[in-house]
């Protein structure tokens, strides 16, 4: 892949968001609909994946684009479209500075082997746990769990590592057991609050190589994976990333969210010990309902995954919106991340 970063200057300007940094640069110089260059990258993310075109802010008046394309000819068919905008901006004094395309190696899945892999929102794979030998062998471990995060306490979420930082136990905090956009958030200088989380969470990308963690940061087993109850995942164990087991008790859920975004660099297996104690539900596009998705502030419509088998790990289309609460106690989840790696073994493993 082929990458090309563009910093854009604005003197004489502060912004105290990325938002309104971009709104004030579409507004004035290039509106999507009809700046060349905006017009090509779009045609790209829509056939690749939107994270290979992404804009980090610094303040107080600084944008950095940050465009990665496939091939060298793609990149090349940008160059004098990347000029003409470069005029735009020098035209109002604004500068605009162009790196040096250079060559990137991360491995990433694109839209469409996303898409080929997950052929519906929940694909069963030919792993099952013995639910009643990991009762009895997690008994051991009812100390061990954590708090799922440092917010809304009040309701009954635990977690404990099956692939952490350092194959430990006794973290406290544990940063496998948080939502990583809210741990990143809290490693950051922004005071706590829903705008500065929001604009935090939608200026950083997994292509960035700063102190922000992502799932495949996570590369040590715990003492948990030698488990016999979780032999079974022997197939997958050299591919798991960040992983935990869930542990919810009545009132537990979490809210509509999604976990993952093309380009992809991990695959989410779920499962749970007690499906009849507990729902997961996806988003149905384009029907309005009564669920109310704090992110975007809309109400939305979900629909619940059916004939779960105990114990079954699913492949998880983690990219939708979904939610999930528990209406039991002692529900366990199999929340297992697994690195791009993995595409040949679950397309061999799908039931």
């Amino acid at each position: 892949m082929i990458k090309i970063d563009t910093i854009i200057t604005i003197p004489d300007k502060n912004f105290d968001y990325k938002k309104d940094w971009k709104e004030y640069c579409i507004t004035n110089f290039v509106p999507e609909n009809i700046d060349p260059l905006r017009i090509y990258n779009f045609s790209l993310m829509k056939k690749y994946g939107d994270g290979f075109f992404y804009l980090i802010f610094k303040k107080p008046n600084k944008g950095i684009l940050n465009h990665i394309y496939q091939t060298f000819e793609e990149y090349e068919k940008s160059i004098p479209l990347r000029k003409e905008q470069k005029k735009i901006f020098n035209q109002n004094n604004i500068i605009y500075e162009i790196s040096e395309p250079y060559e990137i190696h991360d491995k990433v899945l694109t839209k469409d082997q996303y898409e080929h892999l997950h052929s519906s929102s929940l694909v069963p794979l030919n792993i099952k746990i013995d639910i009643d030998l990991f009762l009895l062998e997690i008994e051991k471990y009812k100390e061990k769990f954590h708090r799922w995060g440092d917010k809304y306490k009040e309701y009954p979420r635990y977690a404990i590592p099956l692939v952490n930082l350092n194959g430990e136990l006794n973290n406290t905090p544990e940063p496998a057991c948080y939502p990583l956009d809210r741990w990143n958030f809290l490693q950051s200088n922004f005071q706590d609050s829903s705008k500065n989380f929001t604009d935090f969470v939608f200026n950083t990308s997994h292509f960035e190589k700063d102190k922000n963690l992502f799932e495949t940061d996570f590369t040590k087993f715990t003492e948990l994976m030698n488990l016999n109850s979780l032999k079974c995942l022997n197939p997958i164990k050299k591919y798991m990333v960040r992983s935990c087991i869930l542990k919810w008790h009545s009132m537990g859920h979490f809210l509509p969210h999604f976990d993952t975004w093309h380009p992809t660099k991990w695959l989410r297996l779920w499962g749970t010990t007690n499906p009849e104690g507990m729902k997961l539900r996806y988003k149905v596009k384009g029907e309005k309902g009564v669920v109310e998705n704090k992110l975007t502030g809309d109400f939305e419509k979900y629909e619940e995954i059916k004939n779960v088998e105990p114990g079954r790990l699913y492949l998880h289309d983690s990219l939708q919106w979904h939610d999930a609460f528990a209406f039991d106690d002692d529900v366990y989840q199999f929340f297992i991340a697994l690195n791009v790696d993995s595409y040949e073994i679950l397309e061999d493993l799908k039931c």
